[in-house]
């Protein structure tokens, strides 16, 4: 009977607002919307106020028709639209409207504004229909405990004994009371509240009561960290699409990070953007997961990771890289790591992206000559040249451009262009100039010239007490071999004369003078020592005084040693500055 009594009046008042004329319609389809909401039927209501007020051309002073749809868009949990329309100047504070924004502001998590717009509706909360005082009620009292005061949130949770609290809301009221009591100190209480919830039928609120009964569990040491994330692990499995999820993600993801576990983290927070975009959790999780790839590639805390899951992670995530000088700054120490193992494909992408896309000017063409240097090692050297002349500019001090002259020289006499290597350098002095310059001529294989230059890069090095190192002996013995192929024999004498004493203290002894002493350069014994000297790559030399007259460089340049092979060398790929194939051994 109940039931047919609700249908005949929706009937009535349908039929009412249909034959309505146009200046009274608007009446009777609030009225309609009314019902409507007397009735919990919510989508119904806002879709006949929908059609009032867009045909309501003269609203004059009457709100009831936009706070009516805000209400229901409440109810809807669409609180971005409700606060559109109780911010229409028509609507002002009439119809309870103070109370109706209060609660947008809960809904839209602002907790601050919420706190404040309840604390002057107290008294209009009391005239609503007993169901929308307990709804306003939860609102006002978790927007207490938001923000902190528990002691209204004490006498806000007192005034449930008098309006009654119905079973539906008992467990996510629990949840509330746990929250208040945590914030009070008494932690017993909010671990037996946190149980309750968590055991109930309510789903979002057993959810709730089991984050806030693990957290609390944590912080009373009941818990490990390891098992807090296998908590959280099969929470997140289990709950989604609330509130709930985004608070757990976040805490989640903080423990994650904490354990150096940073792909889980980062691909928490795709997943929080992807189902939460708006919330603040998100945006905590956002900045938490900037805060450690800032760590991880500026920070150090990178340098424990292998150089290949850096870089797959930083790919991965590049989103994260921070606009602006840092951002580039990120990019070049991870490069440079990646150098320092060897993975120059990859380090030689991430800077000439930075070239061709990201940097103009002095800039630019100072990250290019970390790129050029990084083809050099990666025996490029067409890309290495490419890319310095791609970055000219006069905007250089004195101090840059030499250098990016010296390693475009090197890259020039790569590709057998020698000529104009040396024409390049004409005008640079220094240790790193008179060194690139007999490699040059070592390339070009002009035999004697080179000679002169290796014994003016060690000038009186003959006169130190000091034992020569390795590479000092490979290049005395090299100077040795070009004074023989060109058939100095003034040159031999001299060399020989300087540093016969100082190579005999070392195991190049035989081979220097056998050199030197005249056996002739068509000799087998000669051939062997010549094949060996020329196989002897001089990158690793001329990168070793760039780096000791351009400290900057040590960053990011890792030449290999000097080695010396025993047995008979390999072919390589390209020939290049300093090296010979050694199926055709150094002539005259």
């Amino acid at each position: 009977m109940r039931e047919l009594l609700t249908a005949r009046l929706r009937n009535e008042l349908i039929n009412a607002a249909a034959e309505a004329p146009p200046a009274k319609r608007t009446v009777h389809r609030v009225e309609l919307a009314r019902f409507y909401m007397s009735r919990e039927m919510f989508a119904e209501a806002k879709a006949v106020l929908d059609v009032a007020i867009a045909d309501d051309k003269t609203p004059g002073d009457d709100p009831s028709a936009l706070v009516l749809r805000a209400v229901s868009n409440i109810m809807l949990d669409r609180p971005d639209a409700a606060m559109k329309d109780l911010a229409n100047p028509i609507v002002g504070n009439q119809h309870d409207a103070q109370l109706w924004r209060a609660l947008v502001h809960a809904r839209q998590n602002k907790w601050a504004e919420a706190r404040e717009g309840f604390r002057h509706v107290e008294a209009a909360m009391g005239t609503l229909p007993l169901e929308l005082q307990r709804l306003a009620l939860m609102e006002s009292l978790r927007a207490s405990i938001e923000v902190g005061d528990f002691a209204t949130g004490a006498i806000k949770l007192n005034e449930f004994e008098t309006i009654g609290v119905p079973p539906e809301l008992e467990p996510p009221l629990s949840v509330l009371t746990g929250r208040l009591a945590e914030g009070l100190g008494r932690k017993d209480d909010a671990l037996a509240s946190y149980k309750y919830a968590a055991a109930s039928w309510h789903r979002p609120a057993a959810a709730a009561g089991r984050l806030h009964e693990i957290l609390l569990r944590q912080a009373l040491g009941e818990l490990k960290k390891p098992e807090v994330i296998n908590e959280l692990e099969m929470l997140t499995t289990a709950w989604r699409g609330d509130e709930t999820e985004a608070e757990a993600l976040q805490v989640l993801a903080k423990l994650y990070t904490e354990e150096s576990r940073y792909r889980d983290a980062f691909a928490l927070m795709r997943t929080a953007l992807v189902v939460h975009p708006n919330s603040d959790a998100t945006r905590r999780i956002h900045d938490g997961a900037s805060a450690a790839f800032d760590q991880l590639f500026l920070g150090g805390k990178g340098d424990t990771l292998p150089a290949i899951d850096a870089l797959s992670l930083f790919y991965d995530y590049r989103d994260l890289t921070p606009i602006g000088r840092r951002g580039d700054e990120m990019i070049r120490r991870l490069s440079d790591r990646l150098v320092s193992v060897d993975l120059l494909d990859q380090a030689a992408e991430l800077l000439q992206h930075q070239v061709d896309h990201r940097l103009q000017g002095a800039a630019r063409a100072q990250v290019a000559t970390r790129l050029a240097v990084i083809y050099l090692l990666n025996r490029k050297p067409d890309r290495a040249q490419q890319a310095l002349r791609a970055t000219r500019t006069a905007d250089l001090s004195n101090e840059v451009r030499n250098q990016r002259l010296l390693i475009e020289a090197r890259a020039l006499s790569d590709i057998g262009r020698h000529d104009l290597a040396l024409e390049v350098i004409s005008g640079i002095e220094g240790r790193e100039s008179v060194r690139l310059r007999s490699d040059i001529f070592w390339a070009a294989r002009r035999w004697q010239a080179s000679a002169e230059q290796m014994e003016l890069l060690y000038g009186e090095r003959w006169r130190d007490f000091q034992p020569l190192s390795d590479g000092e002996r490979s290049d005395i013995l090299r100077a040795a071999v070009g004074y023989a192929l060109g058939d100095d024999t003034i040159g031999i004498r001299r060399l020989r004369e300087k540093y016969a004493a100082k190579i005999a203290e070392g195991p190049d002894r035989r081979a220097f003078a056998l050199v030197t002493g005249g056996i002739g350069v068509n000799s087998a014994e000669f051939r062997d020592v010549a094949r060996v000297i020329a196989q002897v790559d001089t990158l690793d030399g001329f990168l070793r005084d760039m780096r000791a007259r351009y400290p900057e460089m040590n960053a990011y340049t890792h030449a290999p040693a000097v080695q010396q092979p025993a047995v008979a060398p390999v072919k390589p790929d390209k020939e290049t500055t300093g090296s010979i194939e050694p199926q055709d051994s150094p002539s005259p």
